[in-house]
């Protein structure tokens, strides 16, 4: 953490410097284009003209009187400073520090005239009168007073190296190891229009994506889902219950194309501010806004920015304002994760696509929202109808920027849901790793990919990694009960889903995952009373008939086995789309393999992405000797 300093040479709050500091040091005034009485109308003008970073001209500001002023202009603040005032204010400063130095010669000077030594001894070759140190220690005959005095000087010089060794390490501590963690609070509309709450709401969550891009060794950012939920505690609880060690929060004003940021950086141990700037735009550059409170969070927290991410903040490509509002709104709906939502968030996505056509993260948000759409348990459109809509959306995100962590993980979970190239998409999911490491969604889509491969522990181990960044998401713990019962460790996973449960007691998940464990060790009873506590939470959703069906058939109870399948093709004559994998799934606890086996066939022939988890599924063990599953498993890319 940079306590004060600067770049080049040490700045004191009040001038006043070590007396051992070399002062010749002082670094010289920055090279002026002298222009009068010319303007500069921002912090990032007034750092450039002064050579400085903006943190320290902002320091310098409240501290040691940097003539910056600050006017109204519709409603929208702003700061500007003036080039005279600020080669005044340089050379006064450069005059007081030159008075400091030639104040500590004159002290110097009168030391060296006070001391006790003889006039011949001073009158004497230097080599003579100051004997070199070895020759102190040599020689017996040498005064007391002059022994004295080289004690006093090296006293003076120890104490000089201790002074600039805290300075040093005040000013200019070494780079912190490890991981920090960062939370941004969902920043405030302070507009009027109540409207701009989802704006708000949708440019918190870019924010976030965009800071976890930045040094993802030594910065690690609390995802959106959690965040939400924290948002109105006080930040030492926050800090308490997340582990986080800065927290960014702000407000926002938006007056038509104008668009005013506030934004201040705590750090949450003694919730200090470490940092804080009001950021004035037009609406059409919000996107190289959004880098630029980024870098300013890493040059104040001293992250080490790779050269593609430097590269990515250069970027100043203007967005229409109406296209990312309509990105934001598509964010906001999207992370409902509900059938209305995701359908909301492909039509907000494909506006901004119509007025934005470059708008590389709109397609990677289109390509999600129909990935998800057609997987289970949301499964409203046929994975042929959406996927390659979703497919072609990835593509074209990575075609405009193939360096975006969205468009990579997008793309990797095409290639796992519809393609079956499971070596393909784990090649996605590191390039999207490489780029952001800290994009939780991503970690959750691999660990779903390396269950589906039987990698367990490694399974486990990403799904750790998403909770770190996600801890307070429902979806987290329903995977990591789910990796618990594909590696079929059941106990371990009834035992997570009841921790779960009092937590989140209405997520389907979570239940599904729990009933399918007690299935499995014969506890039919306790299941299927606990898959009628998930159709509370069930309406008009065809997984929940499916997973009621299943339980039914497996405990012998036929009659209601049949029922849920009467239910499953009652939906689906109406137009429905109801995944054939439902079907397999209640045929083949009922016993009927040749059934089960076609409706099979009919789901890969569907391309439903859940077909990737038959090597891990226990419900497919009926199936497994017979040689048809054995070629579906070849043909998914498992055999």
């Amino acid at each position: 953490m940079i306590e004060g300093g600067i770049l080049t040479g040490v700045e004191s709050r009040n001038f006043a410097c070590p007396e051992n500091l070399d002062l010749s040091q002082a670094p010289s005034p920055p090279s002026r284009n002298q222009q009068g009485f010319d303007r500069l109308d921002s912090w990032k003008e007034i750092a450039a003209y002064l050579d400085r970073e903006v943190r320290t001209v902002q320091r310098w500001e409240k501290t040691e009187g940097l003539p910056v002023r600050r006017h109204q202009h519709e409603k929208l603040g702003s700061v500007f400073a003036y080039k005279a005032d600020l080669d005044r204010w340089w050379q006064q400063r450069q005059r007081m520090l030159a008075d400091a130095e030639d104040a500590s010669g004159v002290d110097q000077a009168s030391e060296t005239a006070n001391a006790s030594e003889p006039v011949e001894a001073a009158a004497q070759p230097q080599s003579e009168a100051l004997p070199a140190p070895a020759a102190v220690h040599a020689s017996t005959s040498l005064s007391d007073s002059v022994l004295a005095k080289y004690l006093v000087r090296a006293v003076l010089a120890l104490v000089g190296i201790a002074a600039a060794s805290y300075v040093y390490a005040h000013f200019f501590p070494p780079k912190r190891s490890g991981s920090a963690k960062l939370i941004v609070r969902p920043f405030r509309n302070l507009s009027r229009d109540p409207a701009q709450d989802i704006f708000c709401q949708g440019l918190t969550e870019a924010m976030e994506t965009q800071l976890g891009q930045l040094d993802p060794d030594h910065l690690g950012v609390i995802a959106n889902t959690t965040a939400s939920i924290v948002k109105d505690e006080p930040i030492d609880a926050i800090r308490r219950q997340l582990n986080v060690d800065y927290v960014l929060e702000g407000s926002v004003f938006r007056d038509g194309n104008r668009l005013r940021i506030d934004a201040q950086l705590i750090r949450a141990s003694d919730q200090t501010h470490r940092w804080d700037e009001t950021y004035n735009r037009d609406a059409n550059d919000v996107v190289a806004l959004q880098n630029e409170v980024a870098q300013d969070v890493a040059t104040e927290i001293r992250l080490t920015l790779s050269a593609g991410v430097q590269k990515r903040f250069s970027d100043n490509s203007k967005v229409d304002p109406d296209a990312y509002d309509s990105y934001l709104r598509g964010l906001v709906s999207w992370s409902a994760r509900t059938p209305e939502g995701l359908a909301k968030s492909s039509d907000y996505f494909e506006q901004a696509i119509r007025k934005s056509p470059n708008f590389a993260l709109a397609y990677a948000g289109l390509s999600d929202s129909y990935s998800i759409l057609s997987a289970v348990p949301t499964a409203a459109i046929p994975p042929l109808q959406a996927m390659p809509k979703a497919k072609l959306a990835a593509e074209t995100a990575i075609r405009l920027d193939p360096g975006s962590a969205e468009a990579q993980a997008a793309l990797a979970l095409v290639r796992q849901s519809y393609d079956y190239d499971l070596d393909g998409a784990e090649r996605a999911y590191q390039r999207a790793f490489a780029i952001n490491p800290s994009y939780g969604t991503a970690r959750h889509w691999h660990s779903v990919l390396l269950m589906a491969r039987g990698r367990h522990q490694e399974a486990l181990a990403e799904i750790e990694k998403a909770r770190s960044l996600d801890p307070l998401s429902p979806v987290i713990p329903a995977s990591r009960i789910q990796a618990f019962y594909f590696a079929r460790q059941y106990d371990r996973a009834i035992e997570e889903a009841r921790k779960a449960i009092e937590v989140e007691p209405n997520f389907l998940q979570i239940h599904y995952h729990l009933a399918q464990s007690l299935l499995q060790k014969g506890l039919y009873a306790d299941a299927i009373a606990e898959l009628q506590k998930m159709q509370q939470n069930c309406s008009g959703i065809d997984f929940c008939t499916m997973a009621l069906g299943h339980a039914y058939a497996v405990a012998g109870n036929r009659g209601a086995a049949l029922k849920s399948l009467a239910d499953l093709k009652s939906q689906a004559g109406k137009g429905k789309y109801v995944p054939a994998i439902y079907f397999t799934a209640i045929y083949a606890g009922l016993g009927e393999t040749g059934k089960a086996l076609d409706w099979l066939q009919k789901a890969y022939d569907e391309r439903t992405e859940y077909l990737i988890f038959l090597n891990v599924e226990p419900m497919a063990d009926p199936l497994r000797s017979d040689p048809r599953f054995r070629d579906l498993l070849r043909r998914v890319g498992l055999g």
